[in-house]
């Protein structure tokens, strides 16, 4: 991969990036702000949004041969195809130029990209044979990689540009949160008292399941919490409120089967013990919402990094407008044609 280095951003800059020696006319399919787009990029991207054009069409009409280059509805596929292509080159090419710009990576091209590419593959190929974790794919194609690439290089642009840039404040998120309420409501909600009991062996098994019947009878015999508590040092309560909005279940299948339990409890109601996890697991709902809302305080990290994200995505959308897009040697539409005969 690139080198990065995380670097601050100071506004939103709308300049073009790093001055470099122009490439050759003849290798390139376009500029933006200076920067070429060869060949093999452009053809990348025609690949890539091929069926974003052709699935709006009968398989009649796709199969026709002069296809692309029809005038249909008054446009042929191919300039719509064109139309696409350049609008996500536009957005990473602005994230290219403002990460640049913010020292998050040095300057790159395509060409370095795939060498990069080729040398992550290595690697992984190198972290198998050695029988080490690898994490993510095994191995990158050209396509995969590229949008790995500009999805990661877009997200620590970001965490550099934010917090000098975005400031928002807790009236705005406040205002975000009044009219967008709807966002904030939910269903059901219930807040339980939830025990795991952890085995390592089929012996330990075993005794964990007694004491979670144990456990669960005294939760059925007594609401005072504490005398519980008393009655089973060993064991670690936690007090979770749970709803079909905003609940650790909606984020991740881990806990699943808890939430599909908890969300049918009433209050009073003890359920367990049952398996889950590699646990003996108990549980007693302590109240029951219908129809919820989720407090302001509960949700403001969340609406003030939606608001920054927001902003800093504004401020891409506006470097890809203002982008000045120049003609290299190659046509676009000859870069399609071969690209969709393949």
């Amino acid at each position: 991969m690139t080198a990065v280095f995380i670097g601050i951003l100071s506004g939103c800059s709308t300049g073009g990036t790093a001055e470099t020696e122009k490439q050759d006319p003849e290798e390139t399919v376009l500029y933006l702000d200076g920067d070429a787009v060869t060949e093999d990029e452009y053809s990348l991207l025609a690949a890539q949004y091929r069926n974003q054009v052709t699935m709006q069409y009968t398989t009649e009409q796709v199969n026709a041969a002069d296809f692309w280059q029809t005038e249909i509805d008054g446009e042929t596929p191919c300039s719509q195809l064109e139309e696409l292509i350049l609008d996500q080159l536009k957005v990473n090419y602005a994230v290219k130029h403002l990460a640049i710009e913010a020292d998050v990576t040095e300057d790159y091209t395509y060409a370095k990209l795939q060498e990069n590419r080729e040398g992550e593959n290595q690697e992984r190929s190198g972290q198998l044979e050695d029988d080490e974790t690898v994490y993510g794919l095994t191995e990158y194609d050209d396509s995969t990689y590229y949008n790995y690439w500009y999805s990661n290089l877009e997200t620590q642009w970001k965490n550099s540009w934010i917090p000098e840039n975005a400031d928002v404040t807790e009236a705005d998120c406040r205002n975000y949160y009044e009219e967008h309420m709807e966002e904030y409501t939910y269903h059901t909600g219930v807040t339980v008292i939830y025990a795991e009991l952890p085995y390592d062996s089929e012996a330990e098994r075993g005794k964990m399941q007694n004491t979670g019947l144990s456990l669960s009878r005294a939760l059925e015999a007594s609401d005072d919490l504490e005398e519980v508590k008393e009655a089973f040092p060993e064991v670690d309560f936690e007090e979770l409120e749970l709803n079909d909005l905003d609940m650790q279940e909606g984020m991740s299948g881990v806990y699943a089967q808890r939430w599909e339990k908890a969300s049918q409890m009433e209050e009073g109601q003890v359920f367990g013990p049952y398996e889950d996890n590699g646990a003996i697991c108990v549980m007693k709902c302590i109240d029951r919402t219908e129809n919820g809302e989720l407090g302001f305080d509960g949700v403001k990290s969340r609406i003030e990094r939606l608001l920054q994200v927001e902003a800093a995505d504004q401020c891409i959308s506006e470097k890809a407008e203002d982008m000045e897009v120049e003609n290299g040697g190659i046509s676009t539409e000859s870069v399609i044609l071969k690209t969709v005969s393949n």
